[in-house]
């Protein structure tokens, strides 16, 4: 039994332990914890977590992910965690087998900020990671998830709620893009690089290659520090450079907000050899055009992007204005309002199919005088002769973008101060353009020539295959002197033009339109003058034509000239051709096929005075569009002659000259009259 003293202790002690503070035993209860937990920390395998990380994943996004290598960690504050070689799934439909893969990863991880609510990663290193986006032609995406969880890994909607990043690495990465719909195919090496600015801060530098469509690819970005994506108090500065094949884009400048690509005030720059290119860049439909050049400033309000103060050049015309985009609507909307002070004629033939003609090198812009007439004079040197096979053919062959006309709706206006084109004397334009629908239409298109106005009214309708042309042109006030002056025969002639072209015909090509056309050409002029040299030449007077020559031109009232054609199936043929002066009466007859571009008229003077030496012979114009031939009735001219060398030798020598002599016509043609006999010939 216990002595009675060592009774006392026991109660003593047992007395002191109630009355030790709690607080003890909290210390002590952690103390124990932690003791357990760095046995823990000492045993644990952080590849325990691989599974359940696979499943993680796996179910939040709705692929299949596998993780191949280890899986690492650190007990710290600041933790760096570790995931070697993974790979996640693709969409079912998509090309490429795996979505996102990289050979390691590291992330570290604040967790003092964590606590607070704030998501901070002070670094990022990703290992040949590898991503490939893909969209398919009804605009589904393989980064679009199918579960609902995957809202969670979402992109943050507000600048704020960016994770801050203090560096990202990223080392012999490689970014694939195919996307079926837009046509775009992208497969480029990214990595970035770090760098101090002139402020001592950081900037992210990423630079990627590949090819797009084919053709070689490069881009670089320079942005601000990632630690800046979630800063409000200052805008985000961006610089992106853009090369594919020749095409160069540079866009610079700020955005107040990043994440939402809002607040923008950049800078745009491009050039390249053609506009129509750019789709393949930005997914906008654009016409085909000459080498370019243009500036103008970025602005972006939800779905609506706007390039206002363009400027720059496009061939050797300027072009300026704005530009609007709207990508919120069921089919892409374009608005442009552009002008030009100076436009050349061979930078709006593409616009209509034709074949870029030879133009000046794209820094000739910048060129002296001399540089430029010397270059010009090159350009107009005789090619070196060649076989000369099938003609070419003249009117515009390249097809229709009918697919662009279908996928976009828009509106522009274009206004151009002066139309230079040589031995054309044209003045300014003006433009209005509706698509709609499918439904191009050109209304009003007015175009100065030669002192008058071509006010046209064209819709195009593609619709379907069959795509249909209504042309309704007006030729108003042309002045006859302004189109000879320009062909360098000054003061030959003078008058008034009018007439109107109205033609409907199918095809998605200019050529194939017309080609088809079936409608009429009028033209028509009252009053005016024209050279008497000219009209004796028509007539091949020799004597009348010499005696001018000799004693100098004259000029003759001209009274009317009339012509309608009637064109169907593409093929022109004169109802009424009629040119009456007080000298001579010229009529034409024959044809003009569009559809083969072949020409096939016979011209006939009536001169109203009788002259000898007058061979009084037929013109005829007949060969291809491209290559004219004008000559004379040899058969008539042969029976002449013959019939001339018969009274000569039956006769007396004088007498061989009776054949060439012919008394002119009687009466003069009334312009009036002759408008009516075409429109007698339409049937009313």
């Amino acid at each position: 039994m216990p002595k009675p003293e060592e009774l006392g202790k026991t109660a003593e002690s047992q007395e002191k332990n109630r009355q030790r503070p709690v607080w003890h035993w909290i210390l002590g209860g952690f103390g124990l914890v932690i003791a357990i937990l760095g046995v823990a920390a000492a045993l644990f395998d952080w590849n325990w977590l691989r599974n359940p990380a696979q499943s993680f994943i796996t179910a939040a996004t709705g692929r299949q992910t596998v993780i191949n290598g280890r899986m690492d960690g650190e007990w710290s504050l600041t933790p760096r965690f570790v995931i070697e070689d993974l790979h996640m799934a693709n969409a079912d439909w998509a090309r490429e087998k795996e979505l996102l893969s990289f050979e390691r990863v590291e992330i570290v991880v604040d967790l003092r900020q964590l606590l607070r609510g704030r998501t901070v990663l002070p670094e990022i290193r990703l290992v040949k990671p590898q991503i490939a986006l893909e969209r398919r032609a009804d605009g589904e995406g393989n980064w679009t998830f199918a579960v609902t969880a995957a809202k969670d890994v979402a992109a943050p909607e507000d600048r704020t709620e960016m994770p801050l990043i203090g560096r990202l690495r990223i080392e012999n990465g490689r970014f694939r893009y195919h996307d079926e719909k837009a046509g775009v195919d992208i497969d480029a090496e990214v990595a970035t690089v770090f760098g101090a600015n002139n402020e001592g801060r950081d900037r992210v530098r990423l630079g990627g290659r590949g090819t797009m469509h084919g053709e070689p690819f490069r881009l670089r970005l320079t942005g601000g520090s990632l630690l800046s994506l979630r800063e409000n108090d200052e805008p985000y500065p961006l610089t992106v450079e853009l090369t594919v094949d020749q095409t160069v884009g540079r866009i610079t400048g700020t955005l107040a907000d990043p994440i939402r690509f809002e607040g923008l005030d950049l800078e745009v720059a491009l050039s390249g050899p053609d506009l129509g290119k750019l789709q393949t860049i930005t997914g906008v439909p654009l016409p085909m055009t000459p080498p370019y050049d243009l500036k103008g400033r970025l602005q972006r309000d939800g779905a609506v992007w706007r390039i206002e103060t363009m400027a720059g050049r496009v061939g050797n015309s300027d072009l300026g204005g704005a530009i609007m985009i709207d990508g919120g609507r069921e089919r892409l909307y374009i608005e442009a309002d552009l002008r030009s002070k100076v436009l050349d004629y061979r930078d709006i033939g593409p616009l209509i199919g034709l074949k870029p003609e030879e133009a000046l090198p794209p820094n000739m812009a910048a060129a002296t005088a001399s540089e430029k007439q010397a270059a010009e004079s090159r350009a107009r040197e005789p090619a070196e002769p060649v076989a000369r096979g099938p003609p070419p053919r003249v009117l515009p062959d390249a097809p229709l973008a009918i697919e662009q006309l279908r996928q976009v709706d828009a509106r522009v206006k274009f206004h151009g101060d002066k139309v230079e084109a040589p031995n054309t004397p044209l003045s300014g334009v003006d433009l209005d353009l509706l698509l709609e629908n499918s439904v191009l239409h050109l209304r009003p298109l007015k175009l100065g020539v030669a002192g008058g106005l071509v006010d046209a009214d064209i819709r195009i309708d593609a619709r379907t295959d069959a795509v249909l042309t209504q042309y309704d042109v007006k030729l108003n006030r042309f002045r006859l002197e302004r189109f000879l002056e320009a062909a360098g025969l000054k003061d030959t002639g003078s008058g008034q033009i009018d007439g109107r072209i109205r033609l409907v015909g199918y095809g998605d090509t200019v050529q194939k339109s017309l080609g088809s056309a079936n409608g009429d050409i009028r033209l028509h002029m009252n009053g005016g003058t024209l050279s008497n040299l000219a009209l004796e030449l028509v007539g091949l007077d020799v004597a009348e034509a010499a005696r001018f020559w000799a004693g100098g031109d004259r000029t003759v009232p001209l009274r009317c000239f009339v012509t309608d054609f009637n064109v169907e199936r593409g093929v022109m043929t004169p109802r009424v051709f009629v040119l009456d002066t007080t000298d001579t009466t010229v009529t034409a007859e024959g044809s003009i096929s569009l559809t083969d571009e072949l020409l096939g008229l016979t011209v006939k003077a009536h001169p109203k005075d009788a002259s000898i030496l007058s061979a009084r012979t037929p013109i005829t114009i007949s060969g291809a569009f491209s290559r004219p031939s004008v000559g004379i009735d040899a058969g008539q001219l042969a029976a002449r002659t013959a019939g001339a060398i018969a009274l000569g030798v039956l006769l007396t020598p004088l007498a061989s000259i009776l054949a060439f002599i012919e008394p002119g016509l009687e009466g003069d043609s009334d312009c009036v009259a002759l408008l009516q006999q075409g429109q007698a010939g339409k049937g009313g």
